[in-house]
């Protein structure tokens, strides 16, 4: 599927046995976003868009009219499923079937109820060169400490030369604020481990997102406490 598709628009509806004549029709129904698929009995995203229109204004439309199209009884026996709705820039709604029913949901980020996500696989979804960091971090470290670290987010070779950085030093302890910065979460991780000292004094909250386009699940929080990291994923979506 061509990227740009894939995150616009993602997810499938999953229909219970139809009539013949009502597959006929589905498979007919000319969208430019949404197809019936007869071989997994679903609404599908289309792998090619002949128009134009944004996946945000004909999604909805596409989705209603093909639902629409089945007898009611195969409506409410459906299993359903989800397609989730975006522009270029941001993640946009969800739109959850079930029963037949539709129902639209805008996201919210709830961090009171995030879930722990795997480290190293949140490193492999974000490409370093287009990584966007933004966050703070405390570490204690001895006097030097800041050229490595101003030389390392200075001299990183991302693609995106924007953003910026403020290091500031209160005592032993040094505090680095990131503001929207080019760098690799993985490096900077790695090189942090290796100046604090000691290394359970090492605390960071980092936003981990990305400049480039790329599906929303893949942005991440990069948590340290007491020199130990995780990754955090807010819940998005209210709970139905």
């Amino acid at each position: 599927m061509n990227l740009l598709r894939e995150l616009e628009c993602r997810g499938r509806i999953r229909l219970a046995g139809i009539p013949e004549e009502t597959a006929r029709r589905l498979a007919a129904f000319h969208g430019e976003w949404l197809e019936y698929s007869s071989e997994e009995n679903a609404i599908l995203v289309r792998h090619v868009q002949p128009g134009g229109s944004p996946a945000l204004a004909a999604v909805p439309a596409e989705l209603i009219a093909m639902l629409d199209l089945l007898p009611g009884a195969a409506r409410e026996t459906s299993p359903g499923g989800t397609l989730v709705v975006r522009d270029h820039a941001l993640l946009a709604l969800r739109l959850h079937v079930e029963r037949g029913e539709i129902r639209i949901q805008w996201p919210h980020e709830d961090w009171a109820h995030a879930e722990p996500v795997g480290l190293d696989e949140m490193f492999r979804h974000v490409e370093g060169v287009s990584a966007r960091l933004s966050g703070v971090v405390e570490l204690n470290a001895p006097a030097g400490t800041e050229d490595r670290l101003t030389a390392f987010l200075e001299g990183y070779e991302g693609l995106y030369p924007e953003g910026g950085a403020e290091l500031r030093r209160f005592g032993e302890r040094l505090r680095l604020e990131l503001n929207g910065i080019n760098v690799g979460p993985e490096e900077l991780l790695a090189l942090l481990r290796e100046v604090a000292a000691p290394p359970s004094s090492l605390a960071a909250e980092i936003e981990v997102g990305s400049f480039a386009a790329q599906a929303y699940e893949k942005d991440f929080r990069l948590e340290i406490r007491a020199g130990e990291a995780r990754a955090l994923r807010p819940a998005l979506w209210p709970e139905s």
